[in-house]
């Protein structure tokens, strides 16, 4: 059975994903849908991207996922399908494919524009559908699209790393009002080296501990971990990191190791 995601920004109180749901089920047997996420914020490109980021490596090999979020073809013209990890996804070339993954895509393919002729304004019911089918039927991308490799220069802060120091940046906030940050575990404890450290994060203010889970702490204090996708993270046990220090997306924060 072919797994089949649907990430958006539609919301729930729209008729949009009813219909790509019905046409899919209608177009292609064995299948089984799976609702990311329909609450991405509207057009948030990075949203979106680190959503499906740190969700897809759960999905079993030859998962197809439809990218319903900023999808103005008339915009960003091509339709990608990019293949990774023996999985596939499904978007305009907008920018939100180039910030999934850690590294290239191994496959990029472009849709002929031949099939676009006579698309309307919901091409996610329509292309994305028939993309799909053409997928799970096993068909040749050769005969739907081209190789080719992405335009879009969308791209999020990189961290700075030296020898005693990290520069790290906010990726996402979630609905908990959590603030993640692109810096991993593995990188942080390789830089670090062992030695003693600061994250200085509002202020003056700073941690030099990492905490093991949520709880930790009196409610409404802030505290540092590494989330379950080993990535950094600052929440407030029962409240809002976000509105209670101010950080926004890429706002950054330092870290400085010591002995």
């Amino acid at each position: 059975m072919n797994i089949i995601t649907l990430t958006s920004d539609y919301g729930n109180n729209s008729h949009y994903i009813a219909s790509i749901k019905g046409n899919l089920l209608k177009h292609i047997s064995n299948i089984q849908l799976v609702d990311v996420s329909h609450g991405i914020q509207k057009f948030n490109k990075i949203e979106a991207a680190f959503v499906l980021s740190n969700s897809y490596k759960n999905f079993t090999d030859g998962s197809i996922h439809l990218i319903c979020v900023e999808t103005n073809i008339f915009e960003y013209k091509n339709i990608v399908i990019a293949k990774h990890q023996n999985q596939y996804f499904i978007g305009l070339d907008n920018g939100i494919i180039n910030l999934i993954f850690d590294q290239q895509p191994t496959e990029i393919w472009i849709l002929k524009k031949v099939l676009l002729a006579n698309v309307d304004l919901f091409i996610e019911n329509d292309v994305f559908v028939k993309i799909a089918e053409h997928l799970v039927n096993k068909l040749p991308l050769a005969d739907i699209a081209e190789l080719g490799k992405l335009t879009s220069d969308l791209t999020l802060s990189k961290l700075t790393i030296d020898e005693d120091g990290i520069t790290a940046y906010v990726s996402f906030i979630d609905g908990f009002g959590n603030i993640h940050f692109n810096l991993s575990k593995s990188t942080f404890d390789e830089v670090r080296k062992g030695r003693k450290f600061k994250v200085f994060y509002a202020r003056k203010n700073f941690f030099d501990e990492i905490s093991q889970h949520y709880s930790e702490g009196i409610p409404g204090t802030e505290l540092l971990l590494f989330n379950s996708n080993n990535y950094m993270e600052i929440a407030t046990n029962r409240g809002n990191a976000s509105q209670l220090l101010g950080l926004k997306l890429n706002s950054k924060i330092m870290i400085e190791f010591f002995n």
